[in-house]
């Protein structure tokens, strides 16, 4: 089969769900010498979206580093601003695993270039991506971004054929992205109404690789929300996809670390435990630079929890000194600060009170320069800052007291339903407790 007529059968995989499938015969074309540019980055750019959850397990691998150089090359020799955007799009994703500030930079190059073009596949993907990632960094920013994007994807545009499926996937994976961050912003009612659109859409599409993305988030804010028996059948249902494929170990053990921090928040200490560790024996093998922090501060929380037989606070200590230094070179900023407000908690919790008073403070001045962060709970970093003070007898302590209190009530103030408002406030210990110190 010649490699335009195994793009054109990549492509058709591809939009019945299959995975692996698109990779093979990718693999098959880029074999050939006889490649003209513009295929070679078609080909590479199918490839590595259809395949990006197995290539994360192998970031020590040169191969998709120097796949990813030549596709740069190709697109470079073009000079079509369209195959620039999609190659720059892949080095962004490439790079995540190395650096959230290099990633985003890539992205906002595949952002530019691609404005410059009439492709609308480089251009919803590229805007998708940048904004999506620059929400760890800027949440303002990113949230514009993710704005314009949603304004292109609603744009009635005629696209090839060939473009049309990853268009439908962009096109529903964006509403999940929009409510990601909508969830990360205090918006629990439109986050959730937005991701449960995606998940439903992408589901239908056969996109389970984005489907379990996605679902993930979702669970996230059923936890947060203290909605913890919907939050586990929708993270069940992210992970059944990933054991199809026993070589999903960042994905998976993802997955798992987010099965193991609902059940840490239910009280589940049993199933935190075996959740969390088989999650984090997962991602030693990969050593994921986004994903391993947080699941080594999953870990750290599991071992100072109060009910926990094998309570260790040395060991969870030393865990999240590792992520902050870590996080420190990624820049994966919300583990870092979310390492910080633990590590006071450790030093509280052992009597080291000034140590407590030291990483607390660096928690809320790291937050306060960079702003509300993905996935973090701004009014958790500040309640664990009263903690601190209050214990050390510190009069500004009731204003971090009020800080949580002012968060959480804004967050309640987004869900419409009074008995899920209510189930939000008492759902979760972070809740319980803002809202017993107020009474």
């Amino acid at each position: 089969m010649d490699p335009e007529r195994l793009f054109i059968a990549g492509v058709s995989a591809y939009r019945r769900g299959a995975r692996r499938l698109p990779g093979r015969y990718c693999k098959r074309a880029l074999r050939e010498g006889a490649l003209t540019d513009e295929l070679r980055v078609r080909l590479s750019h199918l490839y590595l979206v259809a395949t990006e959850l197995w290539w994360f397990n192998n970031l020590q691998s040169n191969h998709i580093g120097a796949l990813i150089d030549g596709t740069l090359e190709a697109a470079e020799r073009t000079c079509d601003p369209a195959l620039l955007g999609l190659a720059n799009c892949i080095r962004g994703r490439y790079l995540l695993t190395v650096s959230l500030p290099e990633a985003v930079a890539a992205f906002a190059s595949a952002a530019e270039f691609a404005a410059a073009s009439d492709c609308a596949l480089a251009k919803l993907e590229s805007l998708s991506d940048f904004g999506h990632h620059m929400i760890g960094l800027d949440m303002a920013r990113g949230l514009t971004v993710l704005q314009q994007a949603a304004q292109l994807a609603d744009a009635d545009k005629k696209v090839p054929s060939c473009d049309l499926p990853f268009i439908r996937v962009l096109q529903a994976r964006l509403p999940g992205l929009i409510g990601v961050a909508a969830f990360d912003d205090g918006r629990f009612g439109e986050a959730e109404q937005a991701l449960y659109q995606s998940v439903s859409r992408l589901q239908k599409l056969r996109a389970w690789d984005q489907f379990s993305i996605i679902s993930n988030y979702l669970g996230q804010l059923l936890t947060e929300m203290g909605r913890f028996e919907e939050a586990e059948e929708i993270l069940l249902g992210a992970l059944k996809p990933l054991y199809e494929h026993a070589d999903l170990t960042t994905s998976q053990g993802y997955n798992l670390g987010l099965l193991g921090k609902l059940y840490l928040e239910w009280g589940r200490l049993d199933a935190a435990e075996e959740n969390i560790m088989a999650g984090w024996e997962r991602l030693l093998d990969t050593r994921h630079p986004a994903v391993l922090p947080i699941l080594r501060n999953y870990l750290g929380e599991l071992l100072m929890h109060p009910s926990n037989p094998h309570r260790n606070i040395v060991r969870a200590r030393m865990l999240f000194d590792e992520t902050i230094e870590e996080c420190q070179r990624t820049g994966f900023q919300r583990s870092e600060i979310a390492a910080l407000s633990l590590r006071a908690l450790a030093d509280l919790s052992s009597g080291y009170r000034q140590r407590a008073l030291d990483s607390s403070r660096r928690a809320v001045e790291r937050l306060a320069a960079v702003g509300t962060m993905p996935a973090l709970r701004t009014e958790e970093i500040y309640i664990t800052r009263y903690k601190v003070l209050r214990a050390t007898g510190e009069e500004e302590a009731a204003d971090w007291l009020a800080r949580a209190r002012q968060i959480l009530d804004a967050k309640a103030a987004t869900i419409a339903s009074p008995a899920l408002r209510e189930q939000f406030l008492i759902g979760t210990s972070v809740s319980r407790y803002i809202c017993s110190a107020n009474s």
